[in-house]
């Protein structure tokens, strides 16, 4: 909404006018008229945004003073990329010189400000000049008139609003329990285990019907992953069911989940080959199919999927959650139907008091007011969450407290949905930063998977987090703000126990586009004629059925967001893109399926983030693309037909990210990426041999900054240990992740290697793979106290086990693929003889072997002693292709294992036959 964008254009203005504004002092005066009538009409916005609910007139002078904004922006960003294009010409003449600053400055002011001394193309200074003071004028003049038309609407001044310090909290953590279904989900689990007469022809359909945000998918969820459904079904498969429903994407998801297979590979398949997959993959088989969230009443496009799943096993199920009685009709399953009715207020309470009562000492003062904001709930478990979480970001005092159960809001009878109301509550409560990064939350489609970490740079790309300070971590506290507040669900956490993937809520999702209409157009695009808002800056679109972008995008001139995925194999063209949309600054086109990159792509001047990725056809990048100054995070994840990008890509001075992985056939990278000293993320580095101008591990330090993951492969085609130690990877502080990929090399040069490539002690995940020494066990190993993830991988010559039993915060360990080894013995639990307290393994909860062919004997404890505990909290343990291993050691008896897999062990499988259950297995 406009307080967001507003806030964000000042947040640019400000430091342009203490720093810049001096460059161009024929319109200094403009730029200053400008910044103090948006600040006094910033005043005006809270009370605005909340009228124009209410009010059509209201409205329409928002959108005019959005239009505004977004005009100034762009000549900011015309301004700072003039900036940058003369940083990047004067560094590459001469890089640190004193006098370039001045030559710089000297050069800038004379595009804006005409100089009879000036050696430089006078018609092209007099045009720049004249085009920025005009648009300034034109701009104050339009700014002028909003400010003017704000005072027929008697709008309430507020303060500024200011950052607000939070209050202390504990890590956060989502609600996992489900509170108030337990005689539903028995009643589900009930019909999906029982053998009734009728699911002995097939499968049965199971529909959960009920309004939205009332439990509909956690109840599935909670079923889905209940033990005696995972026991029971051969076959588990969850799909979002699209709206609308679409057969053939609905069978290609059925598809995947059966299927070892990639997207790619099945692009080309169409509804007749998708149903012969996935009969063959079910036949004979017990299924539970979760279909979520279905709309469509049409037989028709149910008839091909029920067709498709008709050979599964009897006893097979379908569970269908839909907001529509006439969805159950329609599948012929009323008799199963389960109607979710609201939540007790009860129930709701307890919901609501976990999250607004987790930091808060005063609860027997702030109850009563708690308990009356409950009533408002509905009984909806979704609404209870978000008030909880709102509440939780209050001050504990009844003023506050009373603020919201009082609050305005609640009268509206014009917002689009009750349960809107809410989470109008929850968004204004949002400092501006956090509201701006939420509203962009409008550009994924529905039901998407958000990587964390590509939204951070998705709002780097917009200019809501500032590249000039620390704006990783910037974007690391606004994402966990709007996880906190319940505006994020669906949590997957990594090794590091940080959430990096998240969903939004239908109803969340559907909120977002209300409160963006005329700046955000989300839709799906099946090949049929569509109406498409013309007032929109930022596009989203899901093709289907060989459809292609409409006409009218290439023709935006304002297009600031394009997110192009294409589900069909069809491909999309790229040329006219960059023949037109010139403002545009962030770009998705992926699986796109084009074979290049058309080469005036540099006319995309304002691009910051392009995103690529599973472009398969797409085999080489021209060089016009390092002339995107101003290009902040580059994506061609596997894009595996690239084999070279382009060797200037060391120009691109503002490149943050660079995600490579996938990229299989990559055979180097330019040496000039080395000079990027800023950059951030390099997830895959592949070392060339024999190639001068690729980039090497010497190269590497020079890459101060960063973080997250990097795999280098090729490692063995150093030649020198003392070259691979000038890499300094026991520098990089904020790699988190790091793998080692060797290749072939002799014994003496991979053992040095691998020691002169030792890491941060702050490392998590650790992986070292087709490693040629007879060891895996360098000096340094034991010194990773953070190490919680370890995967030793293909390493044909090693013969014997660290002892990484001493690992103190490892977690997770996968073995695999040695075919030397015979024996894992005491060392590897690292217990010392006299060390009789020391524990071994304390952290490690899951161990996996695999494909050790001649793996034998796994020894316990040499010391036959209980004082000496050995993984005290190993849950899962996997044995998988190891021949030869006879028996398992006896201090398994002793650990809380709750899963066993054992597959591909002929002797110890014959051994286990016998027993039962793993108490019994683990007596061998």
């Amino acid at each position: 909404m406009a307080e967001a964008l507003i806030s964000a254009v000042l947040d640019q203005l400000v430091p342009f006018l203490s720093e810049q504004l001096s460059l161009v002092t024929d319109a200094e005066n403009e730029f200053r008229s400008f910044a103090s009538t948006l600040k006094a009409v910033q005043a005006v916005l809270k009370d605005a945004d909340r009228k124009q609910v209410e009010k059509d007139s209201v409205k329409y002078w928002l959108d005019q003073l959005k239009d505004v904004s977004y005009d100034m922006d762009a000549v900011l960003d015309e301004w700072n990329t003039k900036l940058g294009e003369e940083e990047s010409e004067a560094g590459a003449q001469e890089v640190g010189k004193k006098a370039e600053k001045a030559l710089l400055l000297k050069k800038l002011v004379c595009c804006f400000i005409p100089s009879s001394s000036s050696h430089s193309n006078p018609i092209k200074q007099v045009g720049v000049r004249h085009h920025v003071a005009s648009r300034i004028k034109e701009l104050n003049g339009k700014l002028d008139h909003i400010a003017i038309e704000k005072e027929r609407y008697k709008f309430v001044e507020n303060p500024i609003a200011i950052e607000p310090v939070q209050r202390e909290t504990t890590s956060f953590k989502d609600i996992s329990e489900v509170y108030g279904r337990d005689v539903e989900k028995q009643i589900v689990i009930e019909k999906l285990s029982c053998e009734s007469s009728e699911a002995q022809k097939g499968f049965e359909v199971i529909p959960v019907v009920g309004m939205g945000g009332i439990g509909k998918t956690s109840l599935a969820q909670l079923v889905y992953n209940d033990d005696v459904v995972i026991n029971h079904f051969n076959k588990r498969i969850w799909v979002y069911a699209t709206d609308p429903f679409d057969v053939v994407m609905v069978a290609k998801a059925i598809a995947l989940a059966l299927e070892a297979r990639g997207a790619n590979e099945m692009a080309n398949w169409g509804l007749q080959t998708l149903q012969e997959r996935i009969d063959e993959a079910i036949e004979g088989k017990k299924f539970f199919l979760v279909l979520d969230d279905v709309w469509t009443e049409d037989y028709k496009k149910w008839e091909p999927l029920k067709e498709a799943l008709r050979k599964g096993a009897p006893g097979s199920r379908i569970l269908v959650t839909t907001r529509k009685t006439e969805v159950a009709l329609m599948m012929g399953a009323k008799r199963n139907m389960i109607t979710l009715e609201v939540l007790s207020e009860e129930f709701c309470w307890t919901i609501f008091s976990k999250l607004a009562f987790s930091n808060v000492d005063k609860r027997d003062e702030l109850e009563g007011i708690g308990r009356q904001i409950v009533k408002k709930c509905q009984g909806l478990p979704l609404v209870a969450k978000t008030l909880g979480s709102l509440m939780s970001f209050k001050e504990p005092t009844r003023e506050d407290w009373n603020g919201v159960l009082k609050s305005e809001l609640w009268d509206l009878e014009m917002i689009k949905h009750e349960v809107f109301i809410p989470l109008m509550l929850s968004y204004y409560d949002l400092p501006p930063l956090e509201k701006r990064c939420f509203l962009f939350c409008s550009y994924f489609p529905k039901d998407h998977s958000i990587d964390r970490d590509d939204l951070i740079q998705l709002w780097l790309s917009q200019g809501y987090l500032s590249s000039k300070r620390n704006y990783w971590e910037q974007g690391l506290v606004c994402f966990r703000n709007l996880a906190k507040r319940s505006l994020f669900q669906n949590f997957e956490e990594d090794y590091k126990g940080d959430i990096w993937r998240c969903k939004m809520h239908d109803i969340v999702h559907d909120f977002a586009l209300f409160l963006t209409e005329n700046e955000f157009f989300n839709t799906k695009l099946n090949g049929e004629e569509m109406e498409i808002n013309m007032k929109a800056r930022h596009y989203t679109f899901l093709l289907e059925n060989q459809a292609q972008l409409p006409s009218q995008v290439y023709q935006k001139k304002n297009l600031r967001v394009l997110f192009v995925q294409n589900m069909c194999s069809s491909p999309i063209s790229f040329d006219g893109l960059s023949n037109s949309a010139s403002s545009i600054k962030t770009l998705t086109l992926s699986g796109c399926e084009f074979a290049h990159v058309p080469e005036n792509i540099d006319k995309l001047i304002y691009l910051r983030y392009l995103n690529l990725s599973n472009n398969t056809k797409l085999s080489v990048l021209p060089e016009t693309l390092c002339n995107l100054v101003n290009l902040q995070t580059l994506k061609l994840d596997d894009c595996y037909h690239i084999r070279r990008l382009p060797r200037g890509i060391g120009k691109l001075a503002s490149l943050r990210h660079l995600l490579l992985s996938g990229t299989i056939n990559l055979e180097g990278i330019p040496k000039s990426l080395g000079e990027l000293t800023n950059l951030k993320t390099l997830d895959w580095l592949p070392l060339a041999p024999d190639e001068e101008e690729a980039m090497t591990l010497q190269d590497l330090n020079q890459l101060n900054s960063l973080r997250g993951t990097i795999r280098i492969r090729g490692i063995g085609n150093v030649e020198d240990a003392i070259e691979a130690e000038e890499a300094q990877l026991k520098n990089r502080e904020h790699l988190d992740a790091l793998f080692l990929e060797f290749g072939e090399c002799g014994d003496n040069l991979s053992t040095a290697l691998l020691e002169v490539l030792q890491p941060h002690p702050n490392l998590k995940s650790l992986g070292i793979h087709y490693y040629y020494g007879t060891t895996a066990s360098p000096s340094w190993m034991i010194s990773l106290v953070h190490l919680k993830s370890l995967v030793l991988l293909d390493c044909p010559a090693c013969e014997v086990l660290p002892p990484f039993g001493k690992l103190q915060s490892l977690e997770s360990l996968v073995i695999g693929f040695m075919k030397k080894m015979e024996r894992v013995g005491g060392e590897f639990l690292g217990i010392e003889s006299h060390a009789h307290t020391t524990i071994s393994f304390p952290q490690l909860k899951q161990l996996h072997f695999r494909g050790l062919g001649n793996w034998k004997e796994w020894e316990g404890s040499r010391e036959d002693s209980s004082l000496t505990p050995i993984m005290p909290r190993l849950s899962s343990l996997a044995i998988e292709y190891c021949n030869k291993l006879e028996a398992l050691p006896n201090f398994l008896r002793k650990t809380p294992l709750k899963n066993l897999r054992i597959v591909g062990c002929d002797i110890l499988e014959f051994k286990l036959s016998e027993y039962v259950n793993v108490e019994e297995v683990l007596k061998i």
